[in-house]
């Protein structure tokens, strides 16, 4: 079995700490001062988001591909330092379930993020979850979530851990999770941790929503077994 893991709202949240880093790359790359304390980054790949941001608030109606990639290198140079700036959190159960997944010979964790691999990596490493990630699917480029989670599918194969079909399991906590997941033949399980609640959530019809990520015993069973686990 391949499991697909989202990061922000999932595994931990930042208290949206790269909000910061991105305001700052913003005044760094066009000389742009900007409050994004309200501009929606959930589900979106950074390289979407850096190109939503040079239109939006630094009034380009076509930035080219170079211009979007220097603001992503600039925010991932910042990101590291912006993460102390709000206090975040690993989410519950999280380190349990996943040293529970590294023990089960038969099933591969790996990232499926709209992060950067050099995001990904500072998020994780603030947090103490690096150890358990050794590959995964990032925001390279400006591709969307479907294509990053495909190059996923493709990495599991080339590695000689490519799943049975009906065994590719995303864990995500956005309606942009869900969609992925429906677009690969994966099962989704979305967790009501991120912005979106139970409801919102469910409207997307993924395999199972839960309020959160259970204890690592039953996350176990209901991957393995197809054991509804009660969100209560």
């Amino acid at each position: 079995m391949l499991v697909l893991w989202d990061i922000d709202g999932t595994l931990l949240v930042t208290g949206r700490a790269g909000i910061f880093a991105w305001e700052g790359a913003l005044r760094d790359v066009v000389g742009v001062e900007s409050d994004l304390s309200a501009f929606d980054t959930a589900g979106y790949p950074d390289y979407g988001i850096a190109r939503r941001l040079l239109i939006e608030y630094g009034g380009l109606d076509q930035p080219g591909a170079d211009l979007v990639r220097k603001l992503v290198e600039r925010y991932e140079d910042r990101l590291p330092a912006s993460l102390s700036q709000r206090v975040g959190r690993v989410l519950p159960n999280v380190p349990e379930i996943l040293t529970a997944l590294e023990r089960e010979p038969g099933i591969c964790s790996m990232l499926l993020t709209g992060n950067t691999r050099r995001g990904a990596h500072a998020k994780l490493a603030y947090y103490g979850l690096e150890r358990y990630f050794t590959g995964g699917a990032f925001s390279n480029d400006e591709a969307d979530r479907v294509a990053i989670a495909q190059r996923a599918l493709d990495q599991a194969a080339a590695s000689g851990r490519a799943p049975d079909r009906g065994r590719v399991v995303v864990i995500g906590d956005t309606p942009h999770d869900i969609r992925c997941a429906r677009a690969i033949g994966a099962r989704a399980v979305a967790v009501a941790t991120g912005p979106y609640g139970v409801p919102e959530l469910s409207a997307e019809a993924p395999w199972r929503t839960l309020r959160e990520l259970p204890p690592a015993a039953e996350f176990l069973a209901l991957l393995q077994e197809g054991v509804v686990v009660a969100d209560a």
